[in-house]
Parts: structure tokens; sequence; C-alpha cells
């Protein structure tokens, strides 16, 4: 039975070819504008899941109350508020990082960025603030002075000439020999961080016990959650204050889906339009397709078709031209997608990973094969209810 009407269903659009393929054309816009929102969609999540795990994920972090932006100079924390944290029940290690922007000069040419200043004992047992291993030299040492740490991207990306291990940059003025390079992340703002120690920021800056921000490690089997509570109840009580932010991993990462989810609800409403024109397209192509068919409808029910069976005919033929667009809507899509991810990856944004996703493609074909249906009710339902004598006299 199923056969037979998909088989009678491609018939009578080969037999109506250009307004069928005009008919289609609507839903495959339509499942092509789903698909590559999805498709993208799911992978800017991952980037975005993947790149926040390169800038510490599994840390907590606290930062001044309100904040928008990096957290920048002073921001009225301080060393004793470290030490709080340090003394937490649950927390493996913490540091606190002062922050600021710097003139870099290199070969003659000059760069502003922002700078990292750590605790050079805490850098040199590989506590960073940032999920990233050293690929050439070595971290910090405990008392060596004017020193840096610098990402992949800035050693090869920021100045015209390479930064090399051992090569001397200078920082507002004083020169700083680099002796270690992080690997290569895929985070633009992982890749170009630039570290010296806190010890030379207080000559080169007058930081004092000034820190930027606070970053804390939790012991292995400890919640993340419940510490960073114990955290935000030791620094209120100790600063006598509560203007800061206590961030887990989860909760930055739930803002930033709550976005993105807003995002491509919005995108794909839009894509809905699209889909919406298509089905009407099906319900004028399925009403013109009664009115020329009239007498075959005619013939059928005069040698014993019923009501159910012209309206199954009608019905499956309008599925599968939403099927069709379907299937071709998702191969656009998936492919415009790639597309996507493959200029990101040119213009030097590798972290856009793009995949096929299997359950988008077969939930995009099975609606478009409902949304074909449901546009043809009405029509299937015209043709159904025709009598058969008024049928074989149409002209």
């Amino acid at each position: 039975m199923i056969r037979d009407l998909f088989l009678y269903g491609l018939k009578n659009m080969r037999h109506r070819q250009l307004r069928s393929w005009l008919t289609v054309l609507g839903v495959v816009i339509g499942i092509a504008a789903i698909v590559s929102l999805m498709t993208i969609g799911q992978g800017l999540e991952d980037a975005i899941i993947e790149q926040f795990s390169a800038m510490g994920a599994g840390k907590i972090r606290v930062v001044p109350e309100g904040l928008t932006g990096p957290p920048v100079g002073d921001t009225g924390f301080t060393e004793d508020d470290v030490d709080i944290v340090k003394d937490t029940i649950g927390v493996d290690y913490a540091g606190g990082l002062f922050l600021t922007s710097a003139l870099v000069t290199y070969d003659d040419q000059n760069y502003i960025t922002f700078l990292k200043a750590i605790d050079s004992s805490l850098a040199g047992d590989g506590h960073l603030d940032i999920n990233a291993e050293i690929g050439e030299g070595k971290l910090f040492s405990s008392g060596e002075t004017k020193v840096a740490i610098i990402g992949y991207g800035f050693a090869n990306n920021i100045f015209e000439k390479e930064i090399r291990l051992r090569s001397s940059i200078t920082i507002n003025g004083v020169d700083f020999k680099v002796i270690g390079i992080l690997e290569k992340v895929g985070n633009q703002e992982v890749d170009n961080v630039l570290y010296i120690s806190k010890d030379d920021a207080k000559d080169l800056f007058g930081i004092g016990k000034k820190v930027s921000f606070i970053f804390a490690a939790v012991e292995e089997g400890k919640s993340l959650e419940e510490v960073a509570d114990k955290i935000k109840t030791n620094l209120e009580r100790s600063r006598g204050n509560d203007n800061f932010q206590v961030y887990t991993p989860d909760q930055l990462l739930s803002q930033l889906g709550s976005i993105l989810g807003i995002v491509q609800f919005i995108l794909a409403g839009i894509a809905a339009i699209s889909l919406a024109v298509g089905g009407i397209g099906i319900m004028n192509t399925m009403y013109t397709s009664v009115l020329e068919r009239t007498k075959e409808i005619g013939a059928m029910k005069a040698i014993g078709a019923n009501q159910k069976h012209i309206m199954l005919i009608f019905l499956f033929e309008s599925g599968l031209i939403g099927l069709v667009g379907g299937l071709i809507g998702a191969i656009f899509g998936t492919l415009f997608a790639f597309s996507v991810g493959i200029i990101a990856s040119l213009l030097g944004y590798d972290y856009l990973s793009i995949s096929i996703l299997w359950s988008v493609i077969l939930f995009a074909l099975l609606f478009a094969f409902v949304i074909g249906m449901i546009s043809g009710l009405w029509p299937a339902y015209k043709a159904s209810k025709l009598n058969p004598v008024d049928a074989l006299r149409y002209e």
C-alpha cells in the first residue's frame, strides 16, 4: 500500500515538474535554514565549552560585583583576600592575579596589550589561572625577576618577527627575557596571554598587595558549588561586604548557554516563517492538483475507491513533496554549515567545529513530511468529498 502510494506520488510530481519543484523550493529554503542554524549553533556551543575549558574551567573565580569586562587594575581585592580563599576548606590552591594594560616593544614595534601578574611560586608549580601547558622553555621559578611567559599567539602573531625563547621584549620601558611559550590552545584570549611575576609588577606598576581577581582550584572529590559557597561566606565575613561575585564554571556556562539558546530560538523562528510559506505553497499546489484531476478522482471512486483511499493518495503526495524538499534542504543546510566552519577557520577561528548532526537531519525530514501532509490536509479532504458523478462530468 505505502509502496503504491509512494510510486503514485512520484509519478504525479514528475508529471507536473515545474510546479512541483517550485513548491519544493519553499520547503528547501525553510529546512536548509533550520538545519544550518541548528548545526552551526551546536558547533558554537561545543566551541564555547572547549574554549571555556582552556580559560580555566574547573576553577572558581572571585571577581568584582557587576563585572562587564576584564577585571583590570585595582578592583578592591588584596592578597589578604587571597589568603582567606586559600584557607577555605576544600580549596586545593588559590592565587590572585593583577591584570593591567602595558606597552610591549619588540623588534622596534609597539603593541598595547593586557598583562597578567602572578605569584612566581604558584606559576612554578604549574598552577596558572588557565588550562594551558608549557610548549617551550619553562614556567617561573621563585625569585626570578625580569622574565616573562607568553602564549603561542603572542609569540607568533602579534609582531612581524616571531618571538623566540630567550628573546628580549620591553614592557613599559623595562627589558624582560621570555623564558616560556605556552602551547597553542586555539583561544585568542589564552594564546595572546602575557605573564610576568607579581614581584616584577610591584616594581613596574607599584601594585603593592592589590589583585584584580582571585582564582581557586578545588580538592579532588569536593563539590565546586559547596566550596564556592564557603568562599563567599568567608570573604563576606572577612571583608565586611558582599561587593564581589563568586563564579563556578557551571554558572558561567549556563549563562552563555541561555544567551545562545535565545539567539538560536529567534533565528529558528525566522527560518520557520520560510517553512510556513513553503507549506502554503504545497497547499496551493495540491488544491490545483485536485481541480486538474477531478475526472481522475471520479474514475477512481467509480471503480471502488472510497473517501479514505482518495484522502490518503493526496495526503501522501503532499507529504512526499515536503519530504523531497526536506531532503534537499537538509543537504544544502549541512553544506552551508560546513562552509561557515571552513570560512571561520580561514579567518583564524579554528575552534568552530562543525559536524553532521544526524538527529537534526532526521528531525528535519520528519518535520518536512509532516508539514507537507498538514498542508495537503484540506485539499485531500476536498478531493475525498467529490461526488463521482459530478467529478466524471467535470470539464
